[in-house]
């Protein structure tokens, strides 16, 4: 193609691109005069502008020349564009200096439920607690040198939130919520993100035990002076009696006492206790727990035992594993259960009959056949009362992810150890290393080699091997989180550096005014098993002082003496909401973290008032919440707890509202 070709053909090109301009600003015109005819006499005069500007444009394109190049149609719509993208460039920019809060409940739904789908339902959702909001506070506290995270919701850019505060509305629960929901205007309007939460006296406990008292992380843990390469003198009896399968409790068996630590088991390098899961751990492990909550299916489960002792160093240790197969329900349901003592003994194995019939036997997976099941009359209430015959009231079960076991056999049980939890390879507390891979590296053995599916002895007995593997080396042994790697058998050197840099506190435990031989006091007892605060704790307040955080609470004098007389704490005792409204206005302003509480509708609970009165003082507490909210600095972080109440007449749940406040 020549030069005059293509000159030629660039000079159509231009002038096909002109024309096609031209007709669009004609177009453009005539919607305009259109939209000119119903135009208001006040805003004629911009759109007169507008048009004036359209036909310049157009003037000037053709009737310039080709050295000329005219503002065009395209260059005024290029020039909005340029517009419209520094505005959204200023405007992420100012929203990256902004901290933003969500809720993560499909994460968490991924993370304790193995086959989640892609609908989300309730059933999914762990049950979530005041705790849980003490895990955001001090996420938003520490940062990135928070131990815990927050497991249901996502706090972004913690460093840009300005202030804390918490209110606590006693004595409310999501029954209000749902039968006078126009008298909690504020909460509805501002608080968009929002998650039901366990009522904490269900386990004998309050909201502000629960967000002020933080346990000591386990790294912070002293490791056991004792290791594997100390000789132990041997005085274990050769001729000790095998222990039989009779129905003889377990606990009267003789414990014999480490000879470098008495108070430690014979065989053990440091405290059995220690590798008991947490509440905290309970909860994210999904393990059953004795509270009501609409969203978890315990509903006929049993416990272990009626009443349990307190546990120690020395409480005999059980394995539990069991079989499943699916049934017409499409539930997974037992068909084998299988327990194994310390000295590798079976001291249980049965066969389970479901009550559903079976329609997929999972031969490969649990060894199941029709064959076998076919004369089994074994049922799941008999496996629950041979199993509260066999453990002793001080036992402590292990077993490999045990909390699907115990939802197998529909029961409770306080004090577990999981060789999935006290094992990690890969660094993360969500991914497991399965049963097999940690029996072959650990205890040296190879376990569900057959193609006839497991067995539930051999996977008991796996475990227990597991966990006294780990008691005779140290606490980190195995666990690439707490510093462990592959092929160290000793614990770190200078242990005691390991010290936790804040001040213990002894917990001083509150007795209820209750007879000790009530079943009231009974129930409390057990509940207290499985959420027992320990003995010590450190104070949150001391968290937010070696943060420079200031701090203040309005609340009750109980509340004051227990967690507000140190730390620098401004505390300030209030007998009325109003008077609490008041003070909190002020200090939200002056302070990193307030916390106050609302305890007007208390009287109300027991139906001594009549429902517009409860009404009514619902509104005024709302009112109050949205005033001092008006008051907060921007960016702070807002949390508003309902606690929910003991009430065996209604729902106990309560629910958590959080917002940034903008």
């Amino acid at each position: 193609m020549t030069i005059e070709n293509v000159l030629k053909t660039m000079t159509t090109k231009r002038d096909f691109r002109v024309e096609s301009k031209k007709r669009k600003a004609a177009a453009f015109l005539q919607l305009v005069k259109k939209e000119d005819e119903e135009t208001p006499p006040d805003k004629k005069n911009k759109t007169e502008e507008s048009k004036t500007n359209v036909e310049n444009g157009i003037e000037t394109s053709s009737g310039s020349s080709k050295n000329e190049k005219p503002k065009n149609f395209q260059q005024m719509a290029e020039d909005e564009l340029l517009k419209l993208r520094q505005a959204l460039r200023e405007r992420q920019k100012a929203s990256m200096e902004k901290p933003k809060v969500f809720l993560t409940l499909e994460e968490l739904a991924k993370e304790n439920t193995p086959n989640f789908g892609t609908d989300l339902k309730d059933e999914d959702i762990p049950p979530l607690f005041v705790s849980d909001v003490q895990s955001l506070i001090l996420f938003a506290v520490q940062g990135s040198a928070c131990k815990i995270k927050p497991r249901w919701c996502k706090l972004l850019r913690c460093t840009k939130v300005a202030s804390i505060v918490v209110m606590v509305m006693n004595g409310v629960s999501n029954t209000e919520l749902e039968k006078y929901p126009d008298s909690f205007s504020t909460l509805r309007s501002e608080f968009q993100t929002h998650i039901d939460i366990v009522n904490p006296s269900q386990y004998a406990k309050t909201v502000p035990t629960e967000l002020f008292c933080i346990l000591p992380p386990q790294q912070q843990r002293i490791l056991a002076k004792s290791s594997v390469e100390k000789k132990k003198p041997e005085t274990k009896n050769e001729e000790e009696p095998e222990a039989s399968k009779s129905d003889e409790p377990p606990e009267e068996s003789v414990v014999e006492e480490n000879p470098l630590h008495p108070t430690f088991h014979q065989d053990d390098a440091f405290s059995r206790t220690s590798l008991l899961l947490s509440t905290a751990q309970l909860m994210q492990e999904k393990y059953p727990l004795p509270v009501q909550y609409s969203n978890v299916r315990t509903l006929n489960f049993k416990f272990t035992k009626e009443d349990y002792a307190p546990v120690d160093d020395k409480s005999p240790m059980f394995a539990l594993d069991c079989e499943m197969c699916l049934t017409v329900s499409r539930q997974l349901e037992l068909t084998r259960v299988s327990v194994v003592n310390e000295k590798l003994e079976t001291i249980y194995d049965t066969f389970v009959k479901p009550f559903n019939r079976i329609i997929n036997y999972l031969t490969e997976f649990s060894g199941i056949t029709k064959a076998i099941m076919d004369p089994v009359t074994t049922r799941l209430p008999d496996v629950q009362k041979k199993i509260q015959e066999l453990l002793p009231a001080n036992a402590i079960l292990c077993g490999q992810s045990l909390g699907g076991d115990l939802r197998a056999i529909k029961m409770y049980h306080p004090y577990v150890i999981d060789t999935s939890c006290i094992y990690n390879l890969s660094g993360r507390t969500s991914m497991k290393t399965g049963l097999k891979k940690l029996t072959e590296m650990f205890v040296k053995e190879t376990i569900q080699a057959g193609t006839g599916g497991h067995d539930s002895v051999e996977d008991a007995t796996a475990t227990m091997k597991l966990v006294q593997h780990k008691l005779k080396h140290h606490l980190n042994y195995g666990d690439v989180r707490m510093g462990w790697t592959v092929g160290e058998t000793k614990p770190e050197e200078n242990p005691e550096e390991k010290v936790s840099e804040f001040k213990l506190i002894k917990m001083e435990e509150t007795e209820e005014n209750v007879d000790p031989d009530s079943q009231k006091s009974h129930i409390t007892a057990r509940q207290n098993a499985f959420f027992k605060m320990g003995k010590y704790f450190y104070s949150m307040f001391e968290v937010l002082q070696k943060y420079r955080k200031t701090a203040a609470m309005v609340t009750d004098q109980a509340t004051i003496n227990q967690f507000g007389m140190d730390n620098g704490v401004v505390a300030i005792e209030s007998d009325s909401d109003k008077k609490t409204k008041s003070l909190v206005k002020s200090h939200v302003q002056f302070h990193d973290f307030v916390y106050c509480s609302f305890d007007n509708y208390l009287p109300h609970i027991n139906g001594e008032t009549t429902q517009e009165k409860a009404k009514h003082c619902l509104e005024k507490m709302d009112k109050r919440v949205g005033k001092i909210l008006k008051n907060v600095k921007q960016n702070s972080l807002v949390i508003v707890i309902v606690p929910g109440r003991t009430d065996p007449e209604w729902e106990n749940a309560g629910t958590v509202f959080v917002k940034i406040k903008e």
